[in-house]
């Protein structure tokens, strides 16, 4: 083998061993991204089940963040987790105690083991009844907590944000 070809084989081997995962999640409402500190729920806002962002929502449709299987979606229709291929756990969290409206206002046809795109539809939801009942609309996304994966979160905070299209948060690890 030439020293050439041995240095761009060496080389591959060298980004197989350190190859980097990215994963960008994009905005699940039209609205406003907001660092998660923003929200005025303590689990979300101290970050005691992950990092993530809000999006304050303008629009009354959920969209997800990311491609991935559904491996939860609440009986209330209020909260989704998907998993992403590389095995990255994502919450989607509509409304502040809205598991309490035990899905009153949230249409969705979305099941358990559903396979989802990013930027499809979760669910709809009556902002109009959520605020009339007393709840908060703000929608959180958290990336789970994984003691196994070391990953490196950016939000971006932005208003005139467009569910699945703008990006909201980048994770690397």
């Amino acid at each position: 083998m030439s020293d050439e070809k041995m240095k761009d084989s060496e080389i591959e081997i060298g980004e197989m061993k350190n190859s980097q995962h990215k994963i960008e999640l994009c905005a699940v409402s039209n609205g406003e991204v907001l660092s998660i500190e923003n929200v005025p729920d303590k689990v979300f806002a101290q970050r005691m089940i992950g990092d993530g962002f809000a999006v304050k929502p303008t629009s009354q449709s959920v969209v997800a963040p990311v491609s991935g299987k559904l491996i939860e979606v609440a009986d209330a229709k209020h909260a989704y987790y998907i998993e992403t291929e590389e095995g990255v756990k994502i919450l989607i969290h509509v409304g502040i105690n809205t598991l309490l409206l035990n899905g009153e206002g949230f249409s969705t046809k979305l099941e358990k083991g559903d396979k989802v795109e990013k930027g499809k539809t979760l669910v709809d939801f009556d902002e109009e009844l959520i605020i009339k009942k007393g709840y908060n609309p703000i929608i959180s996304v958290i990336v789970l907590d994984n003691e196994d994966v070391q990953m490196n979160q950016e939000v971006f905070p932005a208003k005139g944000v467009i569910a699945g299209e703008t990006i909201a948060m980048e994770i690397n690890f």
